[in-house]
């Protein structure tokens, strides 16, 4: 059965709050300050976070059209992120930005520089749902198997991707060709048809089948 609020009982407890309100008044003064000031720190931050974001994309998008312009060279890229890189730093802007270096580097044969890059931005990234992550183990792959560089090619591309895993399975592929384990090779070819629903991707994957000498 409900109390009746009216009740003398019902009264006693609601002296009994008041009065512990009163008594312990200035600690629960002193919580609600607490609570309010770091309220306002949350939004301070927060604000502060936002303002570094704005700035980090406003560099950003200078930085792409250094990269857009045919006549600016990986040395004007260079120096744009370096202007650009108190703003960006240790935000996406900076792992983007990396990747554009990398691109440029590899276009004028810098491949230390692009290795670098590539290298930085796999080891120090979230390797979760991240696709520039990603991307950095697919262009890294690229460049080490050009160099023919297998052994650690084949390190680089060792795990799972959630983006580009049919590429990773198609450089896995094009190792095993180069290395005449043609057993592999096909192997892989075929995962990596498995692996996606592009046609035209597949129907790459479907030549580099038919010219494997064991098929």
């Amino acid at each position: 059965m409900n109390e009746d609020p009216f009740s003398s009982s019902a009264e006693t407890r609601l002296s009994g709050f008041f009065y512990w309100i009163r008594s312990n008044a200035i600690s629960i003064i002193l919580v609600l300050v607490l609570l309010a000031g770091l309220f306002f720190i949350y939004l301070y931050f927060q604000n502060k976070n936002e303002e570094k974001l704005i700035k980090a994309f406003e560099a950003y998008q200078n930085i792409i059209q250094s990269f857009n312009n045919e006549e600016s060279t990986l040395e004007n890229l260079m120096q744009q992120m370096d202007s650009a890189q108190l703003s960006i730093e240790k935000t996406v802007y900076e792992t983007a930005s990396d990747l554009l270096i990398a691109k440029k580097a590899f276009d004028e044969a810098n491949l230390d520089l692009a290795k670098g890059k590539l290298v930085k931005i796999i080891t120090t990234t979230d390797n979760s749902n991240n696709p520039l992550h990603d991307i950095a183990v697919i262009r890294l792959g690229y460049i080490l198997i050009q160099e023919r560089n297998f052994d650690e090619a084949k390190k680089n591309l060792g795990s799972k991707l959630d983006f580009y895993e049919p590429k990773r399975l198609e450089l896995l592929g094009d190792i095993a060709s180069f290395e005449e384990s043609y057993n592999s090779a096909n192997t892989y070819y075929e995962e990596a048809i498995k692996a996606t629903s592009d046609q035209g991707f597949i129907e790459l994957m479907n030549i580099k089948l038919s010219l494997l000498p064991s098929s």
